[in-house]
């Protein structure tokens, strides 16, 4: 019994040994400055700036003055700069009603295929819309809203 628990211990302490970080690993150290400094001061020789062309003194224009300075007659300093362009009031509700509209693509080169049909009276609103689909199939969507909110069916057909 006590050599299986010594064999237990020593298994352990090896596996311990063996688990252990086999390497030295040495961090680099710190730099002393951020930069180094060159081994000897070069000078580079000066260049005088090259002139490509000459400017004529008559050429050269005084300042113009783009604005006038402020005085006490100016009427733009009397009024407020501020101002707020008048507010429209909202439409009148339902206004635009009633409505009944019809449209459609039909692009046979193009294979798309697609319509939309709408009316109201001002207090329902209904119609469909139809999309073609990629696998040929068309989605039909029919809907109506009456004021309690929006309704749909959608179908499909082949």
């Amino acid at each position: 019994m006590r050599s299986s628990k010594f064999v237990v211990f020593v298994g352990m302490v090896v596996g311990m040994a063996l688990a252990a970080p086999q390497y030295n690993y040495e961090p680099p150290a710190a730099p002393s400055t951020l930069y180094e400094t060159p081994a000897q001061s070069v000078q580079q020789p000066v260049q005088e700036p090259v002139q490509l062309y000459e400017t004529p003194e008559e050429s050269v224009q005084e300042p113009v003055q783009l604005y006038e300075a402020p005085s006490d007659n100016n009427l733009l300093l009397a009024e407020p700069q501020n101002l707020v362009p008048d507010v429209v009031s909202a439409p009148a509700p339902m206004e635009g009603m009633p409505y009944d509209f019809t449209w459609g693509v039909e692009d046979v080169e193009s294979g798309n295929s697609f319509s939309h049909v709408e009316n109201s009276d001002g207090q329902t609103t209904q119609g469909e819309y139809r999309v073609l689909l990629p696998d040929g199939r068309t989605q039909v969507v029919k809907f109506f809203d009456n004021g309690d909110g929006f309704n749909a069916e959608v179908t499909y057909e082949k």
